[in-house]
């Protein structure tokens, strides 16, 4: 009788011995990666108008990076979204975010906003990486709206 409840306990103390992922704690760690930095939406059609011909040009600032895109008037699939990159262990700390959008040589919006970037585990807590992220949207009435 002995030996037949040792069998029955062998799953439950594999499993135990084998742990259950790489978290702390015996939590299951997915693999997704990320990056910190901010997302800005948009939509290029609030624009277009102001342009006859030749693109609209961009240009995103995070904190002391920046980025700049052009997006064509009749582009079947304008770019509704940007991300800039900042160092990963930036923490959650407020940037200065800028957009900018200009076509053939008018600046047709300028906008600054401070974005407070918020702590991110998308691969669940106490799994790495942790990341810093936040939200703009560049609307043409009411400015650069943090979300």
């Amino acid at each position: 009788m002995t030996k037949h409840w040792r069998l029955l306990a062998l799953p439950v103390l594999l499993a135990t011995a084998c742990g259950t992922g790489a978290g702390s704690g015996g939590e299951v760690c997915t693999k997704v990666g990320g990056y910190s930095g901010v997302g800005v939406q948009w939509d290029p059609a609030d624009f277009m108008d102001e342009v006859r011909k030749g693109p609209l040009h961009v240009r995103i600032c995070a904190q002391e990076t920046c980025r700049e895109y052009d997006v064509e008037k009749l582009d079947p699939d304008p770019r509704p979204s940007f991300f800039i990159e900042l160092k990963k262990d930036i923490g959650a700390v407020s940037v200065p975010v800028r957009v900018t959008v200009s076509a053939q040589g008018r600046e047709l919006y300028d906008e600054r906003a401070t974005v407070k970037l918020r702590k991110s585990q998308p691969n669940g807590e106490n799994c790495e990486p942790t990341l810093y992220q936040g939200r703009v949207t560049a609307d043409p009435e009411r400015g650069l709206v943090t979300r």
